[in-house]
């Protein structure tokens, strides 16, 4: 499971690049993503998925499905939330927050542990902030959906703005020690410079917690649409119809994600 310390860390675009990753080596890989707050979506058939997990699906080289992302919510003034692709009804923030999500976490979590049993590995990608005390009895996408099936997890930090140790650092003193015991290491993503002035500051930080640093990604601007984002990025594929380019696009953001991280060190703990 892919997890962040925070919203906009790059999340979706690891997540994808794993994805590629062990399907090129012939492993059956499913995408997941329990609940994903996105005006970026796309219609296959009559239901609805965010686009993360749409480009996913193709970066797994299968047909994208309705239990890559099962719950779907488009913010429109009020939120929409679809289950399945179906429409359910629309809430407020605080109606959804601690009402609806726990009428659907149990048939998620039976959703997941069905594509455990019939893939060789499901990449689960979390959202937002993982440690966030105030939510962790209402959350159904982050630590709840990782200790429903003892998924390993992986932190990302945005180092881009500063303060990536201290998100590292943070987040896993929020956690509790159940959910601490899942988190297997870290990598620090969008990075800007030269990669010697980190030291071996964050091989300090994972010894600290006993966990892996996997490694530091360079900031790279793909092509791919951002759900976080608006606007278009400079250059972004302004079609989904074009799965050519999609994959291309795909191939080119995995070799930069896994040449630039210590895969073999997550192989390892997969058991891969």
């Amino acid at each position: 499971m892919v997890q962040g310390t925070m919203s906009n860390v790059g999340k979706s675009t690891i997540t994808l690049a794993l994805c590629r990753y062990f399907t090129n080596k012939g492993l059956n890989v499913f995408p997941f993503k329990a609940q994903n707050i996105s005006s970026k979506f796309v219609d296959i058939g009559d239901v609805k998925i965010a686009s993360a997990q749409y480009f996913q699906a193709i970066a797994c080289k299968k047909e994208p499905h309705v239990y890559m992302n099962p719950l779907l919510i488009v913010p429109r003034g009020k939120l929409e939330a679809y289950f399945l692709g179906e429409y359910v009804d629309s809430f407020d923030s605080r109606e959804y927050m601690y009402d609806e999500k726990k009428r659907i976490l149990e048939k998620i979590i039976d959703i997941l542990k069905d594509l455990e049993r019939e893939n060789d590995l499901v990449i689960i990608e979390g959202a937002g902030s993982c440690a966030e005390p105030n939510l962790r009895d209402r959350e159904i996408v982050n630590m709840r959906i990782a200790m429903s099936v003892q998924s390993s997890v992986v932190l990302v930090a945005d180092i881009s703005l500063g303060g990536a140790f201290a998100q590292v650092a943070g987040t896993m003193e929020l956690l509790e020690g159940n959910e601490r015991s899942l988190v297997k290491g870290f990598i620090f993503n969008k990075f800007h410079g030269d990669k010697t002035l980190l030291g071996d500051f964050p091989n300090q930080l994972a010894q600290r917690y006993s966990i892996e640093y996997f490694g530091t990604i360079p900031y790279l601007e793909n092509k791919l649409p951002d759900e976080d984002l608006k606007v278009s990025k400079f250059g972004e594929l302004n079609t989904l119809e074009d799965i050519s380019a999609i994959d291309a696009e795909i191939e080119r953001i995995t070799e930069h994600v896994i040449s630039n991280i210590q895969i073999q060190k997550l192989e390892r703990i997969l058991g891969l």
